[in-house]
């Protein structure tokens, strides 16, 4: 298990979890998924409120990853819950910690 500073805009391989103020990502680089817990890992900081997103806790289909940098808040592609033409962007709050699992 390798910790990190950015998941490369390019990356195209593993599966990595990422940590921001509020929940953890896991995203499979493998499966092109992307699924996120709430409030797992929280950061000690309360000033972040846990915000409830459609199809939390549940994978959804990762199309790529535009920025994801310790410090800054990730921007990962996806698609939408409900029509598979439909992209959309999650957009998270700080990342604190990054990780390649896999």
């Amino acid at each position: 298990m390798t910790r990190v500073s950015e998941i490369p805009s390019g990356t195209s391989d593993g599966v990595w979890t990422v940590m921001t103020h509020t929940s953890t990502y896991v995203l499979d680089f493998e499966e092109m998924t992307l699924l996120r817990a709430p409030g797992v890992g929280r950061n000690e900081d309360q000033r972040w409120e846990v915000s409830e997103l459609r199809r939390d806790s549940e994978d959804i289909p990762l199309i790529g990853v535009k920025q994801c940098v310790v410090g800054e808040p990730a921007q990962f592609w996806v698609t939408a819950a409900d029509d598979p033409d439909v992209r959309t962007w999650r957009i998270t709050t700080p990342v604190v910690d990054i990780e390649r699992i896999g």
